[in-house]
């Protein structure tokens, strides 16, 4: 076993165990398809021992695997030998007849299981048999993704590395718990991924599928949906408004025409501009990019016959043949003369990407790749035929825009919003959301889970329809502003529907706009934060959205809670989902809790009912966090953050690390960034807050920046700062000082690159 690999000899075919890392082990059975989710690469040498007999053992640092050899079994448990999965004594691995691959695995103990993309129901997947084969049928909680991704709250994961239609069902059985995986396959590919724990494992999961890039800082601000415009007056007017109502937002959405309904093409499957709605293009996407938005295009992965594209593409073979266009969303009367590009091939990719140089010239940001859900079992592709390419289709198209964008703008960040998807969708910058979903409160709940699943399946950026797409129930302002405080709470925070004009912020009155604003401005606060988020999902997998599991994977309680979220690791967001609700319960991990809205502290474990007027999201904040906030913006460009407030809920000691670069390039690539760490020491007679210099590239630092400590304590004894002596009381007025606001110490320390600041207590601290 000098390269890593063991080889056996099985009646299905030849069997190889190859250790990838010391967490990270591929098993193979008979010939596995050339076309592969994980990208191609020469794992580096690892360290393990063997040893031969009956049976076999290979142990890493971190993971044990048996083989035993009359008959075939294999057998994976962690470094203290503990076992985890095991081939039954009843039959494992197979290759059947009729091209179907078959693997079964029974595990011990208590466990529950995520990931599997997006779709297929609750958050545990233990119970439940997913079909993996992309769809979306309209009018339901959401489109399906399905990623063969299996994660166990022990602490491991299975990945089946198959492009084909497959099903894997994982449920309970007299000796533990079961799993069955089959597909139409002539071999069988799978990783096993290992590590000390559920948030170690996600960096693992990055390492075999991807690493998300940082999306463009905008992407993460708010983005409104446009459907159809009655004249070019109105869509000029919208982004007038949108600025004028002081409605934080970075991006308007252009989709395509459908017949008379004017979008920003001539159709779908065209790429030209619609003549009679954009006279002039360059002219109207430079005013709406004046005002500081970024333009972002719809389009399918389509030609029209009547394009002028169409004829070279089929002369070429570019095109599939007749009978997908049924899959493409909209009307069927817009459908007609429709053909399928055929991704799989590279020179359909590269001509595809090179259609949209006009696009690129012109300014357009990021692209709407809608539907791309695959082609029919019966499809011929280049590279195959629909069964085996049906799941990866949409994901070559993502990777011929990141080609695309990486040739044609190589340090512009590429920012793909797409209906469809795959395992390994997140590396090429793609972000995904529900699709076209009713608009009704049972919908609105069964959102969550679908977000929690896709975020432990590695792809961390993911949204819905601000306000549900179909028009299955009369639209209500209840409705839209529940729908807009999960999204503003969602990594893509975008609003769209069928009638689009019912889903801007301002469309159910007063009331709701300005409940809406109220949620953009907090979105827009808290973007230092969530921008932090992003660094760590680039760097450790880690989703922004995370499941309570993830975080507390000992408390039995939240193995199977998915109605409510962790954003980040220090703010616990419980969307509202029941129409009419005026107060909802929610369940709170170990440690104790702050009210973000009352600051009522709470202690868990345990659950609590919070008020939950229309007005109010239910959220609260980890006591021992530290929330960086930035001011109030319109967009993330107005203003460099040189100011910045922390916001912080003293419990013991405490760490943050903000992360910093330019938002906008790739240079972060290249080490272009900066960490700055806080952090808090909490002891009953004093609160030390200790903001270090930057680490890194201090150029992506405003120069001069100021900060405001906001911490949840009462009226102090004194208050120093190293180096600069006793802070006075103050009025707030800008000036170096202290003052207490609502429940908060309020402290401005002088203008230091790096600081310390002391507090004595004085009175019992607030509650």
């Amino acid at each position: 076993m000098a390269d890593g690999r063991l080889r056996f000899t099985s009646e299905a075919g030849p069997l190889e165990v190859s250790v990838c890392t010391p967490r990270i082990v591929r098993v193979t059975l008979g010939a596995p398809a050339p076309l592969s989710f994980v990208e191609p690469r020469t794992w580096a040498p690892v360290a393990f021992e063997s040893a031969g007999g009956e049976p076999v053992r290979v142990a890493t640092r971190d993971l044990r695997v048996e083989v035993e050899t009359r008959p075939l079994r294999l057998a994976f448990a962690d470094a203290a030998g503990e076992w985890l999965l095991r081939e039954p004594d009843d039959g494992g691995m197979s290759v059947e007849t009729g091209g179907r691959v078959r693997a079964r695995f029974t595990f011990p103990g208590e466990q529950h299981f995520y990931g599997l993309g997006q779709g297929g129901g609750r958050l545990d997947r233990l119970g439940q048999t997913r079909q993996l084969w992309n769809s979306h049928l309209g009018h339901g909680p959401g489109s399906d993704i399905g990623i063969p991704l299996l994660i166990s709250s022990r602490g491991y994961a299975l990945f089946f590395d198959c492009t084909s239609d497959a099903t894997l069902a994982v449920g309970r059985s007299d000796n533990g718990v079961r799993l069955d995986y089959t597909a139409a396959a002539a071999g069988l590919a799978w990783y096993f991924l290992i590590a000390p724990d559920l948030r170690s494992l996600m960096g693992e999961i990055a390492e075999l599928l991807g690493r998300a890039p940082l999306p463009p800082r905008w992407a993460l601000g708010f983005l409104q949906s446009t459907r159809h415009f009655h004249d070019t007056e109105e869509l000029r007017r919208l982004p007038r408004t949108i600025r004028e109502k002081r409605i934080p937002c970075d991006a308007l959405i252009y989709l395509s025409t459908y017949g008379e309904a004017l979008g920003w093409n001539r159709g779908v499957g065209h790429l030209e501009f619609q003549p009679t709605l954009w006279p002039d293009p360059g002219a109207l996407l430079a005013e709406a990019r004046a005002q500081r938005f970024e333009v972002i295009t719809h389009e399918y992965p389509v030609l029209h016959e009547q394009s002028p594209l169409f004829a070279e593409a089929e002369a070429r073979g570019y095109l599939l043949s007749t009978g997908y266009e049924r899959q493409t969303g909209g009307a069927a009367n817009y459908r007609q003369g429709q053909r399928h590009l055929d991704f799989s091939n590279p020179e359909v990719r590269a001509w595809w990407w090179a259609a949209h140089r006009a696009l690129v010239g012109l300014g357009v940001g990021g692209w709407w790749l809608d539907g791309g859900e695959g082609p029919p079992a019966a499809a011929t592709l280049a590279a195959g035929d629909g069964t085996r390419l049906h799941n990866v289709y949409d994901r070559l198209r993502h990777q011929a825009f990141a080609e695309g964008e990486a040739a044609a703008r190589p340090d512009q960040r590429v920012f793909l919003l797409c209906r469809s998807g795959a395992a390994g969708m997140q590396r090429f910058g793609a972000s995904t959301w529900t699709g076209d979903v009713n608009n009704d409160f049972p919908t609105l709940d069964a959102q969550v889970p679908l977000g929690l699943n896709t975020g432990l399946s590695g792809v961390p950026y993911w949204g819905t329809d601000v306000g549900g797409f179909f028009h299955a129930v009369p639209e209500t302002g209840e409705l839209y502003a529940r729908w807009f405080q999960l999204g503003a709470f969602s990594p893509i925070f975008r609003a769209h529907g069928w009638v689009w004009r019912e889903h801007v912020p301002w469309a159910h009155g007063p009331e709701v706009e300005a409940i809406c604003r109220r949620y953009a401005e907090l979105r827009y606060r808290l973007l230092p934060y969530t921008y932090t988020l992003a660094w760590q999902a680039h760097t450790g997998g880690l989703p922004l959205m995370r499941p309570l599991v993830l975080n507390y994977p000992d408390d039995p309680r939240v193995w199977t809670l998915d109605h409510q979220y962790l954003w980040g690791d220090d703010l616990l967001v419980a969307p509202v989902t029941r129409e009419g609700a005026t107060a909802w319960p929610v369940y709170l991990p170990r440690g104790g809790w702050f009210d973000f809205w009352t600051g009522e502290r709470h202690q868990g474990p345990g659950g609590v009912t919070l008020a939950a007027p229309l007005e109010r999201l239910p959220l609260l904040v980890r006591a021992g966090a530290i929330l960086p906030l930035g001011p109030v913006v319109q967009h993330t460009g107005e203003r460099p953050l040189d100011d910045v407030t922390l916001q912080i809920y003293p419990e013991g000691a405490s760490r943050f690390e903000l992360y910093e670069d330019d938002g906008r390039t790739n240079a972060y690539r290249r080490g272009q960034y900066a960490l700055t760490a806080i952090t808090c020491d909490a002891r009953p007679d004093r609160i030390a807050v200790r903001v270090e210099a930057p680490a890194g590239d201090r150029s992506v630092v405003p120069a001069g920046r100021r900060y405001l400590l906001r911490l949840r304590a009462a009226r102090p004894s004194a208050v120093t700062v190293e180096g600069a002596g006793v802070l006075q009381p103050s009025s707030g007025d800008g000036r170096p000082g202290w003052w207490m606001d609502a429940g908060f110490l309020c402290i401005r320390p002088p203008d230091l690159t790096a600081l310390t600041v002391v507090v004595r207590p004085g009175d019992r601290p607030s509650s």
